[in-house]
């Protein structure tokens, strides 16, 4: 390790709380799975219902309709979940 690299390191261990930052980084990873994989409960929800209706199955047409709206529920939750907690710090 050249001696500038070291200082740089040095420096940057006193400024960056790595917890903090690693507790970012975790906090970030986990939301964008998460709303992505809901996301993508909601569109297949909404492509199966649709399915479901042009073939005639209106009970599996109304299930899929209700799990394509939980989805998109929940990706508002996490929206709105994620915009109060930036609020609030």
């Amino acid at each position: 390790m050249s001696p500038s690299l070291a200082v740089v390191t040095l420096l940057a261990a006193g400024i960056v709380d790595w917890g903090s930052l690693l507790e970012v980084i975790w906090a970030s990873l986990a939301g964008a799975i998460g709303v992505t994989a809901v996301f993508s409960l909601a569109v297949l929800g909404a492509v199966r219902s649709i399915e479901s209706v042009r073939e005639g199955r209106p009970l599996a047409a109304g299930v899929f309709g209700a799990v394509s709206l939980a989805g998109l529920a929940a990706c508002c939750v996490a929206i709105v979940l994620g915009i109060a907690i930036m609020a609030s710090k």
